[in-house]
């Protein structure tokens, strides 16, 4: 086991994410001082990946001692309780996180959701700084938001507020999580490779992957081309919807919309202006994330600070 010290505040983020984590330390001033990524495997099942975890946390705990860890991780998951119920991207059925954590640590460990860690980093270091309502769009592997109201994270009354991803789009589609035609099925990492197989099956087989749409869709594949414009359709469809429940001030993208050719936005954006009430206006206010392909790295030190204050506070 390996202990800790509470006057020395190392700060540890762990981004669990369904293609790749990342290891990160850090400083209270939310510097980065150190990070280590690597593929996650899900299919090698969960004890696998955490003692992969754990031997790139001790690498920085042999040099250092560690103040706190926060983890961001996909859900579905019960918060406070740290436990993970099979989040679809992961398939690793129930694993209680948290208690897992705290055999190997003796510091504050928490655990959040991504899209909420990922809306509370773009709120305060990125595109939502100086904003009171934004909704974070995760856009990775998976499809989760995060929704902060009047500059609050806004959990529900079950704490699972922001699994849209789940949310049925279609009647027809890809089924992801055992949802034919969902929004994640539709427009996340592992759903638009599956979309790429329910659109042209005899063009594209079940083990494509998006980044190879995306590379054929660049070098002018028609079919890579109408599978993005598709998957643009209805993540426009679904952005309209969010814009006319919530009005916020700004949607922020994540990893996607930096990895994809222009035509998979822009024909969300079309979509938008002609769904949402606020049309044009709703299209200015859809922005890609400020912090890029390093906002994983803050939205998991971020939570490892809330898990340091929380400690201070007595909460």
């Amino acid at each position: 086991m390996i202990l800790q010290n509470s006057l020395i505040n190392l700060l540890i983020g762990l981004d669990i994410g369904g293609t790749k984590t990342v290891v990160v330390a850090g400083n209270k001033k939310l510097q980065i001082m150190d990070r280590y990524e690597f593929l996650t495997k899900p299919e090698y099942g969960f004890d696998n990946f955490f003692e992969r975890v754990l031997n790139h946390i001790s690498k920085i705990s042999a040099s250092h001692l560690l103040g706190a860890i926060g983890v961001s991780v996909g859900g579905p998951l019960d918060v406070k309780r740290g436990i993970l119920y099979n989040p679809p991207h992961l398939g690793w059925g129930t694993v209680y996180l948290l208690d897992e954590m705290r055999k190997h640590f003796k510091c504050p460990i928490k655990v959040e959701h991504d899209a909420k860690a990922g809306a509370i980093a773009e709120f305060k270091l990125g595109a939502g700084k100086g904003l009171k309502n934004i909704v974070f769009l995760t856009l990775g592997t998976g499809l989760g938001a995060g929704i902060i109201i009047n500059g609050q994270i806004y959990r529900g009354s079950n704490n699972i507020a922001g699994e849209i991803g789940h949310m049925r789009i279609s009647d027809h589609g890809p089924s992801v999580y055992n949802k034919t035609g969902s929004w994640e099925s539709y427009c996340s990492g592992d759903g638009i490779a599956k979309l790429a197989n329910y659109m042209f099956p005899d063009r594209f087989d079940k083990k494509i992957t998006t980044k190879e749409i995306a590379k054929l869709a660049n070098s002018g594949d028609e079919k890579a081309t109408e599978v993005l414009k598709e998957s643009g359709k209805y993540l426009g469809i679904g952005m309209a919807n969010l814009f006319d429940i919530l009005d916020p001030d700004r949607i922020i993208l994540g990893s996607l919309s930096l990895r994809l050719p222009n035509i998979w936005l822009e024909e969300a954006k079309r979509m938008v202006k002609r769904e949402a009430l606020d049309g044009e206006r709703a299209v200015n206010r859809i922005i890609k994330s400020m912090l890029g392909e390093e906002i994983g790295d803050y939205a998991a030190l971020i939570v490892a600070s809330k898990a340091l204050k929380e400690v201070k506070n007595g909460s």
